[in-house]
């Protein structure tokens, strides 16, 4: 099958350029119905119109289902989302039906579909507008107004969850303490995971075994985050936070206190959603995510500001210009734990 498949690869690689040309013409020609749609009148361009084909489930990290099968998404698996008098677009397939059209203006999804042959395949996937659309740009521009506003009240924030760790409520010390995490260190807040779904963590849902403490303010995170990508990183932390984090290692059973297990919950007593709470309590609006954008937007500022030099000035050439963003953009990467696999 592996020399055949090459065989076919090689073919096609070695077609006259005309050909080629007018391949993708003809594809060009054939897509152009699902490039585009109509919003209150405007021509918007469609994100990745293509439902993925089915194949060999094959996750990130140590994903349970890894290796199961991904059957065919037919019509029946789609709901769209169209304009109350707008025609349905017709099905693709002849025999075959959507599954349901609905007219949801609140909702900035044109279809979405999940895989109901197989259990395990329980969230649903999206099209969207494309990242140029105008509803992508108003969104962007709502979040990053919400980091601006963030930028108004961190200092009391900061305020708050020292506070809070410095109190001697178990609970406080524990919103405080993943608070300084979220701020400090960029974690999401971290959501229960099902048996059935990789274990990644955040910030919540943190366990004992993926912290380590170290002499002189130092901790070890080493733990699988959003997309199975691995978090290792020893950071130093205020001597506060430090004496916060060795109180969370034990808990009270029957009143006595006792060493946690490896397994146990960093934050026994707080979950996401008190944690999300407890923000409101400061912005209507406040989440761990805008925390990311308000810190990976201070972290960029602040190396475009130290790293500019020869590299913009007018007569720079424009290569200089790209490396210097690039460079800029690379603490703001290792601060999200972005990486490229």
């Amino acid at each position: 099958m592996r020399t055949y498949l090459e065989k076919l690869k090689e073919e096609k690689k070695n077609r006259a350029p005309e050909i080629k040309k007018k391949e993708i013409e003809d594809r060009a020609i054939s897509n152009a119905q699902f490039t585009t749609c109509l919003i209150d009148g405007v021509q918007e361009k469609v994100a990745n119109y293509c439902i993925e084909p089915p194949g060999i489930f094959r996750g990130r990290g140590e994903h349970p289902h890894a290796g199961k099968i991904k059957s065919r998404i037919v019509p029946e698996y789609v709901a769209i989302n169209v304009g109350f008098d707008n025609p349905i677009p017709a099905c693709p397939i002849p025999g075959h039906a959507w599954k349901k059209v609905i007219n949801n203006q609140e909702a900035t999804w044109l279809c979405h579909f999940k895989d109901e042959n197989n259990t395990y395949a329980s969230s649903s996937k999206y099209l969207f507008l494309a990242a140029e659309s105008k509803l992508k740009g108003l969104n962007d521009k709502k979040k990053y107004e919400r980091a601006r506003r963030l930028k108004a009240i961190v200092g009391d924030v900061r305020e708050d969850y020292t506070k809070n760790m410095k109190s001697n409520d178990r609970v406080n010390q524990q919103l405080g303490l993943a608070t300084y995490f979220i701020d400090k260190l960029a974690l999401r807040v971290g959501n229960e995971k099902g048996e059935d779904e990789a274990d990644t963590v955040g910030c919540c849902s943190l366990r004992v075994e993926h912290i380590s403490l170290a002499e002189e303010n130092k901790v070890t995170f080493d733990f699988l985050g959003k997309d199975s990508m691995r978090f290792f990183s020893t950071v130093d932390v205020d001597p506060l936070v430090y004496t916060t984090m060795k109180l969370m290692l034990f808990k009270y059973v029957d009143g006595r206190k006792v060493q946690k297990e490896p397994k146990d919950d960093l934050f026994e007593m707080i979950d996401a959603g008190k944690l999300n709470d407890h923000f409101k309590k400061h912005m209507s609006d406040l989440s761990a995510k805008v925390f990311r954008t308000y810190n990976a937007s201070v972290t960029l500022q602040t190396q475009l500001e130290e790293k500019a030099g020869d590299a913009m000035k007018e007569n720079s050439h424009v290569d200089a210009k790209v490396k210097f963003f690039n460079d800029c953009n690379r603490d703001v990467a290792i601060l999200c734990n972005h990486k490229k696999t």
